[in-house]
């Protein structure tokens, strides 16, 4: 079986790129659309009314990692399941969160995923209303994470994560502050630099920083853009 892979970046809750998408180009049931985190859908005990609507519009299979703007504590009540060779949670018959750590075989190209971020902004938020501690990732995770990739190295075409390498940030005019005690950032690109050692790595996808932007030929910042991966064709939406 083969189909299209979409990849965009952090959508916080709006349905409107996806009506857009649905407008300019037919969408097929084999269709997968990947969003680099702070999906946003699962925010609240409504989001199954959310999910309907995601599945409404897009007829194909929605999955997202998860960014630092997520309900994360209502993420990990949901379901574990295997999909195409990695555990996700099941939010709706067709919508999927993608696990951290995660190595996921789709249409014959292997992806690596990670999410997570720290939020610059919780100090205006409340816990466990707006902002939940299991945003950042464990020592655990990263560790998981880390011994994946090792593992796998040589079979990883693509990876998605929400926050970026530390070394991007430098390209980067929305520069967001790395704060004392944060590490993910400068573990990321550990990561990112050992991958280049393979052959195999294409192209690696981030969120977080709300740029569509090239960092080097195989880092690259999503936002607003849906691209037709691969090709890295901008499919038109607005």
């Amino acid at each position: 079986m083969s189909g299209r892979i979409f990849i965009t970046g952090d959508k916080h809750r709006t349905f409107i790129p996806l009506f857009g998408l649905a407008e300019h180009i037919e969408l097929k049931n084999t269709d997968i659309l990947m969003i680099a985190g702070d999906a946003g859908y699962v925010w609240d005990d409504d989001y199954l009314y959310d999910v309907e609507t995601l599945q409404q519009i897009f007829p194909g299979t929605l999955v997202f990692i998860d960014g630092n703007h997520e309900n994360h504590a209502l993420l990990n009540r949901l379901k574990v399941i295997q999909w195409n060779g990695g555990k996700v949670h099941q939010v709706g018959q067709r919508v999927l969160h993608l696990m951290r750590g995660e190595i996921y075989c789709i249409y014959g190209r292997t992806f690596f995923t990670f999410g997570g971020a720290r939020s610059v902004d919780k100090d205006r938020r409340e816990e466990g209303i707006s902002w939940w501690k299991e945003e950042e990732p464990t020592q655990q995770e990263m560790e998981y994470g880390k011994k994946q990739l090792l593992c796998h190295i040589n079979e990883i075409d693509y990876v998605m994560t929400h926050e970026s390498p530390l070394f991007a940030r430098e390209s980067i005019s929305r520069e967001k502050a790395v704060e004392e005690g944060y590490f993910l950032p400068k573990i990321l690109e550990d990561w990112y630099h050992m991958l280049m050692g393979s052959q195999k790595f294409k192209k690696w996808y981030f969120g977080h920083m709300h740029t569509d932007q090239q960092i080097t030929p195989k880092l690259y910042g999503i936002y607003h853009n849906i691209l037709l991966l691969d090709k890295e064709k901008i499919i038109p939406w607005m």
